[in-house]
């Protein structure tokens, strides 16, 4: 047995103690101090001021589905990933519900419905898009379903 192997249990809760932390991958967890949001976390080990600040849920930056009922009676089935945690900012704490607004508002824009609803659904993506490009979100495939 190596005479170093017991040397990092001791040293593990002294590490916590000094606020590193570790944030998994793909995931990005948003720090808040006094309770207002400072900076977003990207994945790996990274070291935060203890008792000071208070970390968020982690929040994947992939793999996002949401299904949202328009009032039409069509349904949207959205996929979308964060592309910049640091834009996204302190959304990042309610990104699917910032998503599912925008995309009811955009569906209630939208012209009424007709046969062609895959250039419905590219409408509707090209318009969450350019909403939601500016925080760092982009939708990636869009569907519309008739209720």
């Amino acid at each position: 047995m190596s005479p170093l192997l017991p040397v990092p249990l001791p040293l593990a809760p002294l590490a916590w103690l000094t606020g590193l932390r570790r944030v998994p991958d793909n995931s990005v967890v948003t720090v808040h101090r006094f309770g207002r949001f400072v900076r977003a976390l990207g994945p790996g080990w990274r070291w935060t001021l203890p008792g000071l600040d208070q970390l968020g849920q982690p929040v994947c930056l992939i793999g996002h589905h949401l299904e949202i009922p328009g009032e039409s009676g069509t349904q949207a089935e959205l996929y979308y990933q964060i592309l910049d945690p640091a834009q996204a900012g302190e959304a990042l704490d309610r990104v699917d519900a910032l998503v599912t607004d925008q995309a009811r508002d955009a569906l209630a824009s939208l012209p009424a419905a007709n046969d062609d609803a895959p250039t419905l659904a590219e409408t509707l993506k090209a318009e969450l898009n350019r909403r939601l490009g500016r925080m760092g979100l982009r939708v990636i495939r869009c569907a519309l379903h008739p209720a």
